[in-house]
């Protein structure tokens, strides 16, 4: 059971939590469009399949019950990137009141990174419990350590990422065209290919990030990409870079290649 039907569960027998923050191991823009996407879902599900609404949801601020940090009209002189104070003030106000078409509100702060201290501190009281029927979710993309006092009143949830296997036939291809290839050979070729050495070089990285040994091969890759970049750096010889790639890929990949 996933973290999305664990939480619809609970929701189910009326133990939500009030307060939960979210995390994804994901980069940060991609981790901030990984939690929105689960939470706007979650909701989602919540009034459909929990509350039965027949409300389409197509946009949660179109929700009376749902508020969501950074939609203010005072936003539109704001130049400084943290949340205003005002947003302290308003979310606060919104749970000062029962829900208008819902048994449940929920409230969304997408960016922790913006909560100031005092702001946070503003909100602490309504984050330990807004109220028995509320549910926040604090949304912390960046993974950056918050407030103690913010940490200790929520429930931690980090969602789980699956991400596919890159397909390295490409460079399976080539290692084995390479493999059967003098240098002179393998020089001429790729110098005429419309694939630069830097593409390949991020095949390899792409390849070597999913083998689980090969520690030396990891150093002279890692190795490789420095020196790549001293040779760029100072314009070496096109052919001096393949040269010396050739020499990498038989000390270090092309003898893999039987096993």
């Amino acid at each position: 059971m996933n973290i999305h039907q664990i939480l619809l569960e609970k929701a189910a027998q009326n133990e939500l939590g009030h307060f939960y923050i979210l995390e994804s191991p994901l980069p940060e823009h991609d981790a901030f469009d990984h939690l929105i996407h689960f939470v706007e879902n979650f909701i989602r599900e919540y009034y459909q399949k929990i509350e039965k609404s027949k409300h389409p949801l197509k946009q949660l601020i179109d929700h009376p019950d749902i508020y969501i940090f950074g939609y203010l009209p005072e936003y539109e002189d704001k130049k400084d990137p943290n949340y205003i104070p005002a947003e302290a003030d308003h979310l606060i106000r919104f749970f000062e009141f029962k829900a208008i078409q819902s048994k449940r509100k929920f409230a969304i702060i997408p960016e922790a990174h913006k909560m100031t201290t005092y702001l946070s501190n503003k909100c602490l009281k309504l984050l330990e419990e807004p109220n028995s029927d509320a549910t926040i979710f604090l949304l912390n993309p960046r993974r950056q350590k918050l407030l103690d006092t913010i940490h200790s009143r929520a429930q931690h949830l980090r969602l789980p990422v699956s991400i596919p296997k890159k397909n390295n036939q490409n460079w399976i291809t080539f290692l084995e065209k390479s493999a059967k290839q003098t240098l002179s050979q393998f020089i001429e070729s790729n110098m005429k290919d419309e694939r630069s050495i830097e593409f390949w070089c991020n095949e390899w990285l792409e390849w070597e990030s999913q083998q689980l040994d090969q520690t030396e091969s990891k150093t002279a890759l890692i190795n490789w990409l420095k020196t790549l970049h001293e040779m760029e750096t100072f314009h070496q010889p096109s052919a001096t870079k393949w040269t010396l790639f050739f020499s990498l890929l038989e000390e270090n990949v092309l003898k893999r290649l039987s096993r």
